[in-house]
């Protein structure tokens, strides 16, 4: 382990942090990011996970494609967890668009997914 090193003159100071907690505060810090994401889905509760067949008489208003974290190297989530705050995002997409129903899309892999967006009557 490297120890820190702080010159009498107090120029050219530096700083050597393991690399171990390197890598245990970037597992927090993305972990904090994504967990805003999960945060007040109420407001968009009402935006409906829908099958291909039941939105046959609505309006289709686009597409949207969204992304969340998923792991960092051998530090991984949960499939479910991901596939709900996928549907969280789709549904603040959807939101925004002006949608009141998603169509579930491809998805390439954990963490991304592609959804079709209709309003509804």
């Amino acid at each position: 382990m490297k120890h820190l090193f702080i010159p009498e003159s107090g120029r050219g100071m530096r700083l050597r942090v393991p690399a171990g907690v390197q890598i245990g505060a970037l597992i927090l810090l993305a972990w904090g990011v994504s967990a805003c994401s999960a945060l007040n889905p109420r407001e968009h509760q009402d935006i409906r996970l829908a099958k291909d067949v039941e939105v046959f008489s609505c309006q289709h208003l686009g597409s949207t494609s969204v992304t969340v974290w998923a792991g960092v190297g051998p530090v991984t989530r949960t499939s479910d967890a991901v596939e709900e705050n996928l549907l969280i995002e789709a549904r603040r997409q959807a939101f925004r668009m002006g949608g009141n129903a998603l169509v579930r899309g491809a998805s390439a892999e954990l963490g991304q997914r592609a959804f079709e967006v209709y309003r509804c009557p």
